[in-house]
């Protein structure tokens, strides 16, 4: 028997390949710098990510704010737009209310001293503020008194529209509509 246990049974080759060239020692050290390089752009993504979402929470409030705001505006806008038709609208009514005065002037003075005036009431309508309402009451007179007060109101350029007179006993009741003439 012999003296060695183990037996070496490999047999010289030289089919075998020859050793990696030097270089290639550089491939595990590459990877681990790729592995880091990726962590760290996976943090750098993460951490992007986690910003854009405060962005967009902040874009959210801010174009709630700006929503709130552009209503409130709005609001304000409308109540001037509103403000603004009530001004045009008493300035309408202002112009329609030309000389009034003159009006119940000319009636009175058209009037006889013997005659009495017991009523006499303007009125504008509220789709015309131009024309003017007349009622007269007139105590002791006859229609040649309502012939001087129309003949007085022409004198201001208002004409009569629709005139309706009624006699009762010693009292006249006059009802007509004014209209300017130069409209």
């Amino acid at each position: 028997m012999s003296v060695y246990l183990c037996h070496d049974f490999k047999t010289p080759r030289n089919d075998t390949s020859k050793r990696l060239p030097d270089s290639f020692k550089a491939i595990p050290a590459l990877f681990y710098l790729v592995l880091i390089a990726a962590a760290y752009f996976m943090t750098m993504d993460w951490r992007a990510y986690k910003q854009a979402e405060l962005d967009k929470i902040q874009a959210v409030a801010s174009k709630a704010q700006f929503e709130a705001s552009t209503k409130d505006l709005q609001t304000e806008k409308a109540g001037l737009d509103a403000e603004t038709a009530k001004a045009e609208l008493l300035a309408k009514w202002m112009e329609g209310a030309r000389n009034v005065q003159p009006i119940g002037v000319a009636i009175a003075r058209a009037m006889p001293p013997e005659v009495r005036l017991s009523d006499l009431s303007l009125e504008r309508s509220d789709q015309v503020p131009a024309n003017l309402s007349l009622s007269v009451r007139i105590n002791g007179g006859s229609p040649t008194e309502v012939g001087l007060m129309e003949s007085g109101l022409s004198r201001l350029q208002y004409r009569s529209y629709a005139p309706q007179q009624s006699k009762e006993g010693d009292v006249i009741q006059y009802r007509s509509t004014l209209i300017r003439s130069e409209q």
